[in-house]
């Protein structure tokens, strides 16, 4: 399933894969480009691209950090966040912040 995908043209997706292999970022190009960073992951992955692990910047997990404080779920600080919930669960643990027992919800 090609979800999102065509928003963005051929010469669009060539593109984004060009700048990628340059160094720009997969959540610079969502922003970039108007679409959520997955699409641009499954872009970069159709074309075969690897693509780089990516880390939280300190902004980021400082960021995370008081939103899951402020009573947030690990989810929700992911999704407004638009990282990894993997990703940034791991860097709030590393940033000294204790996890709240899951709630089942």
């Amino acid at each position: 399933m090609r979800h999102g995908w065509n928003r963005l043209t051929d010469e669009q997706r060539v593109e984004v894969a060009r700048r990628y292999e340059v160094g720009d970022t997969t959540t610079e190009l969502a922003k970039a480009y108007g679409v959520a960073k997955s699409t641009i992951i499954g872009i970069l992955r159709e074309r075969n691209i690897v693509v780089r692990r990516q880390p939280m910047t300190p902004d980021q997990v400082r960021d995370a950090v008081g939103l899951y404080e402020s009573g947030l779920s690990l989810s929700q600080v992911a999704l407004q966040l638009n990282v990894n919930q993997e990703t940034m669960r791991v860097a709030i643990i590393r940033a000294g912040v204790q996890i709240r027992p899951a709630t089942g919800a």
